[in-house]
Protein backbone atom coordinates (compact mmCIF):
# COMPACT_ATOMS: atom_id res chain seq x y z
CA UNK A 1 0.00 0.00 0.00
CA UNK A 2 1.34 3.57 -0.79
CA UNK A 3 1.95 5.74 1.90
CA UNK A 4 -0.44 8.60 0.13
CA UNK A 5 -3.81 5.79 0.74
CA UNK A 6 -3.20 5.57 4.64
CA UNK A 7 -6.52 6.97 4.90
CA UNK A 8 -7.84 3.63 3.45
CA UNK A 9 -6.72 2.49 6.71
CA UNK A 10 -8.71 4.84 8.76
CA UNK A 11 -12.27 3.80 8.44
CA UNK A 12 -15.22 4.42 8.89
CA UNK A 13 -14.91 7.99 8.79
CA UNK A 14 -18.11 10.20 9.49
CA UNK A 15 -19.75 11.42 6.92
CA UNK A 16 -21.03 15.11 7.37
CA UNK A 17 -22.88 17.13 4.68
CA UNK A 18 -22.07 20.73 4.17
CA UNK A 19 -24.87 23.36 2.84
CA UNK A 20 -23.98 26.71 2.51
CA UNK A 21 -25.31 29.41 0.35
CA UNK A 22 -23.22 31.81 -2.45
CA UNK A 23 -23.54 35.39 -1.90
CA UNK A 24 -25.86 35.47 -5.09
CA UNK A 25 -27.94 33.70 -3.42
CA UNK A 26 -27.84 29.83 -4.38
CA UNK A 27 -27.67 27.12 -2.04
CA UNK A 28 -25.12 24.11 -2.40
CA UNK A 29 -24.48 20.74 -0.49
CA UNK A 30 -22.03 18.45 -0.20
CA UNK A 31 -20.68 15.33 1.47
CA UNK A 32 -17.64 15.14 3.16
CA UNK A 33 -15.56 12.46 5.24
CA UNK A 34 -12.47 14.48 6.49
CA UNK A 35 -14.18 16.20 9.09
CA UNK A 36 -14.09 16.19 13.00
CA UNK A 37 -15.07 18.35 16.36
CA UNK A 38 -12.08 20.13 16.93
CA UNK A 39 -12.92 21.91 20.42
CA UNK A 40 -15.47 20.97 22.99
CA UNK A 41 -15.83 24.39 24.86
CA UNK A 42 -15.96 26.76 22.40
CA UNK A 43 -17.15 24.35 20.24
CA UNK A 44 -15.54 24.31 16.86
CA UNK A 45 -15.86 21.97 13.66
CA UNK A 46 -13.05 21.50 11.05
CA UNK A 47 -13.70 19.81 7.48
CA UNK A 48 -10.87 19.32 4.57
CA UNK A 49 -12.60 20.95 1.86
CA UNK A 50 -11.36 21.58 -1.95
CA UNK A 51 -9.51 24.83 -2.40
CA UNK A 52 -12.34 25.41 -5.52
CA UNK A 53 -14.95 24.05 -4.01
CA UNK A 54 -18.56 25.88 -3.93
CA UNK A 55 -18.43 25.02 -0.23
CA UNK A 56 -15.22 26.46 0.55
CA UNK A 57 -15.87 29.16 -1.56
CA UNK A 58 -19.41 30.19 -0.09
CA UNK A 59 -18.77 29.73 3.63
CA UNK A 60 -15.54 32.29 2.90
CA UNK A 61 -17.79 34.60 1.12
CA UNK A 62 -20.81 34.30 3.69
CA UNK A 63 -18.98 33.81 6.61
CA UNK A 64 -21.49 30.84 7.58
CA UNK A 65 -22.12 27.31 6.76
CA UNK A 66 -24.57 23.95 8.17
CA UNK A 67 -22.86 20.76 9.29
CA UNK A 68 -25.56 17.76 9.28
CA UNK A 69 -24.42 14.66 10.25
CA UNK A 70 -25.30 11.83 7.22
CA UNK A 71 -27.71 9.21 8.76
CA UNK A 72 -29.33 6.09 6.96
CA UNK A 73 -32.71 7.21 6.37
CA UNK A 74 -31.39 10.32 3.94
CA UNK A 75 -28.10 8.25 2.66
CA UNK A 76 -28.45 8.15 -1.11
CA UNK A 77 -29.14 11.68 -0.90
CA UNK A 78 -26.25 12.85 0.97
CA UNK A 79 -24.08 10.84 -0.70
CA UNK A 80 -25.35 11.95 -4.48
CA UNK A 81 -25.09 15.49 -3.23
CA UNK A 82 -21.55 15.10 -4.35
CA UNK A 83 -22.64 15.80 -8.00
CA UNK A 84 -20.67 18.22 -10.22
CA UNK A 85 -23.17 20.92 -10.92
CA UNK A 86 -21.93 24.56 -12.47
CA UNK A 87 -21.19 26.87 -9.38
CA UNK A 88 -24.72 28.49 -8.91
CA UNK A 89 -26.87 25.63 -9.74
CA UNK A 90 -28.73 23.69 -6.55
CA UNK A 91 -27.24 20.13 -5.33
CA UNK A 92 -30.18 20.11 -3.12
CA UNK A 93 -33.03 20.11 -6.39
CA UNK A 94 -30.76 17.83 -8.05
CA UNK A 95 -30.42 14.91 -5.30
CA UNK A 96 -34.13 16.08 -4.09
CA UNK A 97 -32.95 17.09 -0.30
CA UNK A 98 -35.22 20.18 0.89
CA UNK A 99 -33.77 23.15 2.77
CA UNK A 100 -34.48 24.13 5.70
CA UNK A 101 -34.21 27.42 7.36
CA UNK A 102 -31.38 28.61 10.27
CA UNK A 103 -32.09 29.90 13.37
CA UNK A 104 -29.08 32.18 13.50
CA UNK A 105 -27.29 31.98 10.14
CA UNK A 106 -28.50 32.55 6.66
CA UNK A 107 -26.96 29.17 5.09
CA UNK A 108 -29.79 26.56 4.78
CA UNK A 109 -30.14 23.38 7.31
CA UNK A 110 -31.21 19.89 5.41
CA UNK A 111 -35.05 19.32 6.33
CA UNK A 112 -34.32 15.15 6.29
CA UNK A 113 -31.17 15.37 8.45
CA UNK A 114 -32.58 14.89 12.38
CA UNK A 115 -29.35 17.11 13.60
CA UNK A 116 -28.23 20.37 11.70
CA UNK A 117 -25.02 22.43 13.74
CA UNK A 118 -24.99 25.67 12.71
CA UNK A 119 -21.39 27.29 11.99
CA UNK A 120 -19.68 30.95 11.78
CA UNK A 121 -16.80 30.67 9.29
CA UNK A 122 -13.74 30.91 11.90
CA UNK A 123 -10.61 30.54 9.47
CA UNK A 124 -9.30 28.75 6.88
CA UNK A 125 -6.07 26.75 6.73
CA UNK A 126 -4.33 25.71 3.36
CA UNK A 127 -3.04 22.16 3.52
CA UNK A 128 -1.04 20.78 -0.23
CA UNK A 129 -4.16 21.97 -2.09
CA UNK A 130 -7.12 21.48 0.31
CA UNK A 131 -8.20 23.56 2.94
CA UNK A 132 -9.32 23.02 6.60
CA UNK A 133 -12.69 25.03 7.14
CA UNK A 134 -13.04 25.80 10.24
CA UNK A 135 -15.75 26.90 12.07
CA UNK A 136 -17.83 28.20 15.53
CA UNK A 137 -21.10 26.10 16.10
CA UNK A 138 -23.20 28.36 16.90
CA UNK A 139 -26.36 27.09 16.91
CA UNK A 140 -27.57 23.31 17.11
CA UNK A 141 -30.77 22.08 15.68
CA UNK A 142 -31.75 18.35 17.26
CA UNK A 143 -35.44 16.91 16.11
CA UNK A 144 -36.89 14.93 18.43
CA UNK A 145 -35.59 11.26 19.19
CA UNK A 146 -32.39 12.32 17.30
CA UNK A 147 -30.65 12.25 20.70
CA UNK A 148 -30.42 9.68 23.48
CA UNK A 149 -28.44 9.79 26.89
CA UNK A 150 -27.31 12.91 25.70
CA UNK A 151 -25.80 11.86 22.51
CA UNK A 152 -26.65 10.97 18.73
CA UNK A 153 -28.95 8.11 19.28
CA UNK A 154 -26.94 5.87 16.40
CA UNK A 155 -29.00 2.73 17.43
CA UNK A 156 -32.31 4.50 15.35
CA UNK A 157 -30.41 6.71 13.07
CA UNK A 158 -27.71 4.79 12.05
CA UNK A 159 -24.90 7.13 11.47
CA UNK A 160 -23.16 6.87 8.17
CA UNK A 161 -19.44 6.26 7.92
CA UNK A 162 -17.47 6.40 4.64
CA UNK A 163 -14.75 3.18 4.24
CA UNK A 164 -13.01 3.70 1.13
CA UNK A 165 -14.58 4.80 -2.80
CA UNK A 166 -18.09 4.20 -3.10
CA UNK A 167 -18.15 2.18 0.05
CA UNK A 168 -19.93 3.41 3.55
CA UNK A 169 -21.04 1.46 6.25
CA UNK A 170 -23.97 2.54 9.06
CA UNK A 171 -23.59 2.40 12.26
CA UNK A 172 -26.17 1.65 14.75
CA UNK A 173 -24.81 -0.45 17.89
CA UNK A 174 -22.97 0.49 20.84
CA UNK A 175 -20.74 -1.36 22.71
CA UNK A 176 -19.85 0.51 26.39
CA UNK A 177 -16.54 -0.40 27.73
CA UNK A 178 -15.47 0.77 31.52
CA UNK A 179 -12.34 2.46 31.70
CA UNK A 180 -10.47 2.90 34.96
Amino acid sequence: MDNTDYYKTIAPRPTLCVSTTSKEGSSNIAPYSFATPLMMDPPIIGIVAGGEKDTLLNARETGDFVVAPLTSDWINEGVRSEVELPRGESEFEEVGLTESESQKIAAPGVKEAPINLECKYRDEFRIAGNFLLVGDVVHITVKKGALKKGRINLEELGTVGHVCGEEFCVANEVARIERD
